[in-house]
């Protein structure tokens, strides 16, 4: 643990046992953040704990586990924040001898941590504030060496954007609920972790090598890992638009006409450069993708095309390759921003934004840095729509859950997204419990049900994210790491758990992993004064998709939150039980709410 004010570091305590019952990621983050007190502090003080953790698997070279996660109390949502990333971060941290570092307090002047030798130092960042996050990161692998993984902040982090972001490997982020301000209000511009070493120790290396011979090939064979190498994620851009569900003009339509100039198939003749991947990942789901016209590169994914595309009407691949290069410079979450945008568009449509703004692409850029840098209307909009239709008053066309702008999935189309987003521990998530596979792969009664078979798969998906979290593995991984012949689902990693910790793991003991970290996340949010499960008013109005109406009605979202309550133990209005409480060895909530 790290206290910038006091420049004091000290052991957290109870590494062991947290690890036991959180496995490690997400789960013993927000642990950690509930041991803290972050729930009883306001997020832009010092006192907000910002915890970033890996687990036992990371570093150890097994396919996507080279993540690292993050926790918070968000400063755009008012509960928890979480996000996690890929690149190197996660491995490095564990080659540097950290499994889980907790800031805490605000530096004096600007500072960035560096972490190296089983040392923290308190470094002078007063020539890096100011800098773009590229920049800043591309300074200190100069200084400390390409080996080195760095996480850093933009102008947006510094000027407190309710939805900034932690920026690493160029073009990685620890994106979502605002992570960026919350280091901004520290003074922290950076974080250096410099390896002392290239491999981590497990406890039977012989059966992780002998698992890996194995399961390696099958992996880089998948279908699902093929399809991911073959396009990423930007082939959901053709698909959702031919099913209907690619939100467009702030929530208002499906599908955006023009959509094939910013779908794979355009972008892979026009501008594609090459496949990208994450440490210890064959998948290389990564497009990274260059606009000649504006002589920039990025690594474009369906979220953002969504967000800063089809939100705002906009479907040209120049704009969304410049507009993500800004977003990633100044530090901030693409999907917020999309959203923050779209709104203001609207906004502006019905004279209520003093500003002058058109569906299409006209001159976002200018309104990307006048958020980031809160200049003019900007200063409204870097608070979140959440806030920026309170001031203003459109309410009614704010969409958000519990302050949190929505990714790419129209609830009236794909009605698991409805359930994902009502219950979404970060609010309008869709990683919660990825209902969107569900949905538009046909599970469970398809995109338009939302009985009692779909509402139990969403529940078990709930699980594998929350697990995901805190293996802190990749949820792409979710479809290989289940039709293995070897173990399916949570036997296999219950099986990579014990080889690499060396104690015993079992199906039961990862499931009850997962529902300790759901009902811990679930009275946290509740303390910190978390809102009902519900959608924003828009998404409960009617859609039309060739010639097709799709709608939502409230009592149909309602009777599924009432059948997840009861999968869940908990009470009629979400509640975790006591008896439930207990049953997960949570006892230390019980009286919290």
């Amino acid at each position: 643990m790290v206290e910038l004010s006091r420049k004091v570091v000290k052991p957290l305590g109870e590494e062991d046992k947290i690890f036991r019952l959180f496995i490690g990621g997400r789960g013993v983050a927000t642990y950690v953040f509930w041991k803290l007190g972050g729930h009883r502090v306001d997020p832009l003080s010092g006192d907000n704990p910002l915890i970033i953790a890996t687990d036992p698997l990371t570093g150890t070279g097994i396919p996507m586990s080279g993540r690292a996660a993050a926790v918070f109390r968000s400063p755009l949502t008012g509960i928890i924040g979480a996000s996690n990333l890929g690149g190197r971060l996660g491995p490095v941290m564990r080659f540097t001898g950290v499994d889980i570092l907790a800031v805490l307090g605000k530096a004096e002047r600007h500072t960035y941590l560096l972490i190296q030798d089983g040392k923290v130092e308190f470094r002078d960042a007063s020539h890096l504030w100011g800098k773009d996050a590229i920049e800043t990161e591309e300074i200190l692998l100069k200084e400390h060496g390409k080996n080195a993984a760095v996480l850093a902040i933009g102008p947006a982090g510094e000027n407190l954007v309710k939805f900034a972001s932690i920026n690493h490997d160029i073009w990685r982020q620890f994106g979502r609920t605002g992570g960026g301000a919350v280091m901004g209000a520290k003074k922290l511009k950076a974080v250096v972790f410099v390896p002392d070493r290239q491999q981590v120790e497990v406890a039977m290396p012989e059966k992780l090598r002998e698992f890996l011979r194995e399961f390696t090939p099958y992996f880089v064979g998948e279908k699902s890992v093929k399809a991911l190498f073959d396009a990423g994620t930007m082939r959901l851009v053709e698909l959702a638009n031919q099913m209907g569900f690619f939100p467009t003009y702030n929530w208002q339509r499906v599908s955006l006409e023009g959509w094939e100039k910013i779908a794979w198939p355009s972008f892979r003749r026009e501008y594609f450069l090459r496949p990208g991947a994450c440490l210890h990942c064959p998948a290389a789901c990564h497009r990274l993708v260059e606009s000649r016209k504006y002589g920039v590169s990025v690594d474009i994914d369906y979220e953002t095309v969504f967000a800063l595309g089809g939100l705002t009407g906009c479907a040209d691949p120049d704009e969304m390759i410049r507009l993500n290069d800004l977003a990633d410079r100044l530090g901030m979450d693409t999907i917020s921003l999309g959203n923050a945008i779209a709104f203001a568009i609207e906004a502006a449509k019905m004279g209520k934004l003093g500003a002058k703004l058109e569906w299409g692409c006209g001159d976002l850029a200018k309104l990307v840095e006048d958020i980031a840098y809160r200049r003019g209307v900007g200063d409204i909009l870097a608070e979140g729509v959440r806030e920026a239709a309170r001031r203003l008053g459109l309410e009614e066309i704010a969409v958000h859950v519990r302050g949190l702008e929505p990714a790419g999935y129209d609830p009236r189309v794909l009605k698991g997204m409805a359930l994902n987003y009502a219950i979404g521990y970060r609010g309008a998530d869709h990683l919660a419990t990825m209902a969107y596979a569900l949905d538009y792969g046909g599970y469970a009664g398809g995109p338009q049900s939302l009985g009692e078979e779909k509402v139990r798969a969403v529940a078990h998906m709930e699980e594998v994210s929350a697990l995901f979290d805190s293996l802190v593995m990749c949820k792409f991984g979710r479809g290989v790491y289940d039709t293995y012949p070897g173990g399916r689902g949570l036997e296999i990693f219950a099986q990579l758990l014990t080889y690499v910790t060396g104690h015993k793991w079992d199906g039961k003991s990862v499931r009850d992993v997962a529902l300790r970290i759901i009902n811990l996340t679930r009275v946290i949010n509740l303390e910190m004064g978390a809102g009902p499960d519900s959608l924003p008013e828009r998404l409960y109005r009617p859609v039309q998709f060739e010639g097709k109406e799709y709608r939502l009605p409230l009592e149909e979202l309602e009777a599924a939150l009432k059948t997840y309550y009861k999968l869940r133990g908990w009470d009629d209005a979400g509640k975790p039980t006591n008896e439930v409480l207990k049953e997960l060895q949570l006892d230390f909530l019980i009286g919290a709410r």
